[in-house]
């Protein structure tokens, strides 16, 4: 089983407004609620065997907007805790089965669909059974962040204190291999309404 956890159960207090209920222009899909961009992207990718999105702050309207797409979605009553608590409620749901597990913040909806096929269909060229595979886009990683096999397990034990995903990185850095992209989506995450004046649509 290939999975993907999309996170949304934050409460965007950057941003002002629930920025995954925010609609955007996106060079793929058009004009769209943030998460459900992202949410496409990944079905539209035909790479994952489920996707899971984690929902917390205002979680009825999140489902309501993605009702009629093909997702499953996790309740996370710890969300004001911080992102890393939404990311063990993900893999949680999904460790007993799933050998590959694709980590996503759904602010980060600019990603191409394409890139998002291409990084799972290459994990093989890029490791064995065991590793964490990161896009980099012009030397710098971005997301999704992938987990194959023993270190899918090794995301429960993350925290704020350990600045979540980057103290995963750092604490199991042997593994970790880098996907060279040619796709700015996968660093752009969309903090403040001001971020999205940087898209260029292309």
């Amino acid at each position: 089983m290939k999975s993907a956890v999309l996170l949304a159960a934050g409460e965007s207090r950057r941003f002002g407004v629930n920025k995954m209920l925010y609609r955007v222009l996106d060079s793929e899909f058009g004009e769209d609620f943030m998460v459900r961009i992202t949410a496409r992207k990944f079905l539209n990718s035909s790479v994952f065997d489920e996707i899971v999105v984690v929902v917390g702050y205002e979680y009825e309207r999140i489902v309501e907007v993605l009702a009629d797409l093909e997702v499953k979605f996790i309740y996370n009553p710890n969300f004001t805790l911080g992102m890393s608590t939404s990311v063990i409620a993900g893999v949680r749901r999904l460790l007993k089965y799933s050998k590959l597990v694709a980590i996503h913040p759904s602010d980060v909806p600019f990603i191409k669909t394409e890139t998002l096929r291409h990084i799972v269909t290459s994990v093989s060229s890029l490791c064995g059974s065991d590793c964490i595979v990161i896009p980099r886009y012009r030397g710098k990683g971005g997301h999704p962040l992938v987990l194959l096999g023993n270190l899918i397990r090794e995301a429960l034990k993350i925290s704020e204190d350990e600045r979540g995903l980057k103290g995963l990185i750092s604490r199991c850095g042997e593994f970790v291999r880098y996907l060279d992209v040619d796709d700015l989506g996968v660093l752009f995450d969309v903090d403040t309404p001001e971020d999205l004046q940087q898209v260029v649509i292309s």
